[in-house]
């Protein structure tokens, strides 16, 4: 059984987290692979910094850019593509409907952990076997 501590990875403290979302890499198969932290009026949510239309970064165009203006939405810089942050649920755009790819957070004593035991294996949502 694994330490819990172990698979336990800090990424920020949840004070840390800008207004407009924070970036950061994980372990993804052999590559890394990218992540927003934000916080919505429900708490620290994490996401892959990925656009449910084309596999590009949300901020592939801005580097660092997640939110809209008034920072209601993520938005995909390439597309427009407006995801809500709370549920990562596109509302405008050519994914409409399709959602954000949550990541496995734990909040705890005022910081933000990835689970690295509970990714999600990088190439399961490509394979058709049960």
């Amino acid at each position: 059984m694994t330490d819990p501590a172990a698979r336990l990875r800090l990424i920020a403290a949840v004070a840390d987290i800008p207004d407009g979302g924070l970036a950061f890499t994980y372990p993804s198969g052999p590559f890394p692979a990218g992540g927003i932290l934000v916080r919505t009026a429900a708490g620290v949510r994490g996401w892959r910094n990925q656009c449910r239309h084309l596999a590009v970064p949300l901020d592939h165009d801005d580097p660092g850019r997640f939110t809209t203006g008034d920072r209601r939405h993520l938005v995909c810089g390439t597309h427009g593509a407006l995801y809500r942050p709370d549920d990562g649920v596109c509302v405008a755009g050519p994914c409409r409907g399709a959602q954000l790819r949550g990541l496995p957070i734990v909040v705890a004593g005022g910081n933000v952990y990835l689970d690295l035991d509970a990714l999600p294996e990088p190439l399961a949502a490509f394979r058709s076997d049960p």
